[in-house]
């Protein structure tokens, strides 16, 4: 179930003059189709709209328009009748965005986590969604938008990264009818399908091979646990941004029920958190303080690599015990 304020949310996008977006760090595939998507249908309606995140955008999402219009937190200026933060389940999520979002006039949130707390002073959260561009399109439509092509990219790509390329439980007829929509409308499945699964830098493929090197489990083969350090990021030259997917190489083995990607970054050790089905992992993350879906969350522990790993594996011990 949801937090449907829906119509005064809505209501604030007539009402509003000018815009700020807020994706949340270590951008993913949603939470950039979701902004990028919504900002040009603010544009065709007339809206003042600005774009940040603190932190990078993946180079394999830079099909879409308008990606060259993020700006970091620091070259934000001005103020804003409106900010909106979109795909981000808590606050702490927008790292250093998080003051711009604070000083606006109006703070809205759009999200489909089943962690989000509605932190925001309208909030449209649909808890258990299968991607935030779900809402974005759901918004689009009922602003009389039209679906261009652009638009249609952007939101197709949200959906299908954050669904494994329509492969996870979350996957609903919902969502197939949605992509269906917006392949008519002009969007490029097999394009973003070769940009996203079928085309890796060669640093990915290094840092892939280190992987598998260092993936190491636990609990007869039920807890599959990988750790990167500084040293393997600087080794390869892959970006933090390109990493967190490859925990998803540890719960492809047979009889692994949890993944445990830890790696090494400059604001902390990064956990992310992976579950086969009926199997959770959201509840560590919140645990930790970060959130997440059911069976794909996250969270930052400030602590040295191996205590940061040994701390979530103790949680997740517990659950094959």
């Amino acid at each position: 179930m949801g937090i449907e304020s829906r119509e005064a949310w809505l209501r604030q996008i007539h009402e509003g003059k000018s815009f700020l977006l807020i994706s949340h760090i270590n951008p993913d595939g949603d939470t950039v189709g979701s902004v990028l998507g919504l900002r040009l249908a603010l544009l065709s309606i007339g809206k003042s709209v600005t774009i940040v995140c603190d932190g990078i955008i993946p180079p394999n999402m830079r099909m879409l328009t308008g990606y060259e219009c993020y700006l970091k937190p620091d070259e934000v200026t001005g103020t804003y009748d409106t900010a909106i933060a979109v795909d981000i389940s808590s606050p702490d999520m927008m790292g250093d965005s998080l003051p711009l979002f604070e000083a606006a006039k109006v703070r809205m949130v759009l999200d489909h986590h089943s962690t989000n707390l509605a932190y925001g002073e309208i909030n449209w959260v649909r808890r258990g969604e299968a991607a935030c561009c779900q809402l974005v399109y759901d918004a689009i439509l009922a602003l009389d938008v039209r679906i261009t092509p652009e638009i249609a990219n952007c939101v197709l790509l949200g959906l299908s990264t954050d669904t494994g390329h329509f492969q996870y439980a979350s996957t609903s007829s919902l969502t197939m009818h949605t992509a269906a929509e917006l392949v008519d409308a002009g969007g490029e499945l097999s394009r973003i399908s070769r940009l996203m699964y079928r085309s890796q830098p060669m640093r990915r493929i290094q840092m892939t091979k280190i992987v598998y090197r260092k993936m190491r489990f636990e609990c007869d083969g039920q807890i599959g646990v990988i750790e990167l350090t500084r040293d393997d990021f600087n080794s390869t030259g892959c970006p933090f941004g390109e990493v967190d997917g490859l925990v998803n190489l540890a719960l492809e083995i047979e009889g692994v029920r949890f993944a445990l990607l830890a790696s090494e970054r400059e604001n902390g050790i990064k956990i992310s958190l992976r579950a086969v089905e009926p199997d959770k992992v959201n509840d560590v993350a919140l645990f930790f303080g970060g959130g997440g879906h059911a069976q794909a969350a996250g969270c930052t522990i400030h602590e040295p690599l191996e205590t940061a790993t040994a701390m979530v594996l103790e949680t997740l011990r517990a659950k094959v015990s």
